[in-house]
């Protein structure tokens, strides 16, 4: 059985722990509201240079442009993501000894 005062500290870590992840998911907004921002301003200027070469409608071409570079960033984020938790698991597995090679 545990004693008071590590009661309190599992606690206080949990209390700690809750905050750092509201926080992070605050984080996580800002980041995404922030990149949605800068595709769309980005979108505008790939559209403002096109309609000039090639005639497009300007809104069609601003919508679009401004997807391919959310969707665009969005899955090398995640690709790289995935990239590293591969190399950290090899990593890991190679430290274990758990290497079937």
């Amino acid at each position: 059985m545990e004693s008071s005062p590590d009661q309190e500290a599992v606690e206080r870590a949990r209390a700690v722990t809750r905050r750092a992840v509201r926080r992070l998911d605050v984080l996580e907004w800002v980041i995404f509201i922030i990149g949605a921002a800068l595709s769309v301003g980005g979108g505008l200027v790939i559209a403002w240079i096109v309609i000039g070469l090639t005639g497009w409608d300007f809104r069609s071409t601003w919508i679009g442009a401004s997807l391919m570079l959310f969707v665009g960033a969005g899955g090398a984020a995640v690709l790289k993501i995935r990239k590293d938790a591969r190399d950290d698991a090899r990593r890991l597995a190679a430290l274990r000894g758990d290497d079937d090679g």
